[in-house]
């Protein structure tokens, strides 16, 4: 059995304000097509691997309430790998990059104390305000340069969620914030294709 435990807060659950054109969408995380994802590609290799992801996103958490909560929702499920997707709550509630960081590394090595493998994503952008998106570049940048002097697996969702002028793209949203159904799918593959693909190919 592999184990995934995806980390995060609403995005994560997969919210999205209801539309016209999607009414009845409600939550669509990208966990439900990673996984199905996965398991076409064991299928397809003739491997009988079992394979669960579970989804440990709330809505409206921050770094604080993830690490509050890692024990009884990241370590009871003994997780071979933790995808952490984290931080837009903590700069809505005005917390500095550095400091969202602060919480976002806690989650990290808090992965590593357990013996999981970590997989750290950045952010993607929102549509307004700019102030906000320049504190998402200042965190994203943090995590990637952590990630790689750390040797942790990483995933840049904001370069293909990112239009021209620096914001999330309109056709992926509903809000401005949270994605839509065509968002999260772009996620799961994303999270696919730059880190589960490689754990898929060292099993």
């Amino acid at each position: 059995m592999i184990v995934f435990v995806a980390l995060g807060d609403s995005l994560t659950v997969g919210f999205q304000s209801p539309s016209p054109m999607a009414p009845g969408d409600g939550e669509t995380p990208y966990t439900q097509w990673l996984e199905r994802r996965v398991r076409g590609v064991l299928r397809g290799k003739g491997r009988s691997i079992d394979l669960i992801v579970v989804n440990a996103g709330v809505n409206g958490d921050s770094t604080e309430g993830m690490n509050q909560r890692f024990d009884r929702d990241v370590a009871a499920e003994r997780p071979d790998y933790v995808i952490v997707w984290a931080g837009i709550n903590d700069l809505y509630a005005g917390r500095t990059p550095p400091e969202a960081f602060e919480g976002i590394v806690r989650l990290y090595d808090g992965c590593r104390d357990i013996g999981s493998i970590p997989i750290g994503c950045t952010l993607t952008p929102v549509e307004e305000p700019w102030q906000m998106n320049e504190a998402i570049v200042e965190l994203n940048r943090l995590i990637e340069d952590h990630c790689l002097k750390e040797n942790i697996l990483f995933v840049d969702l904001h370069e293909t969620t990112t239009d021209a002028s620096g914001r999330l793209r309109r056709e992926l949203s509903n809000d401005g914030v949270h994605l839509n159904t065509e968002g999260y799918r772009l996620v799961a593959e994303m999270i696919y294709r730059d880190a589960v693909e490689d754990i898929l190919e060292s099993i």
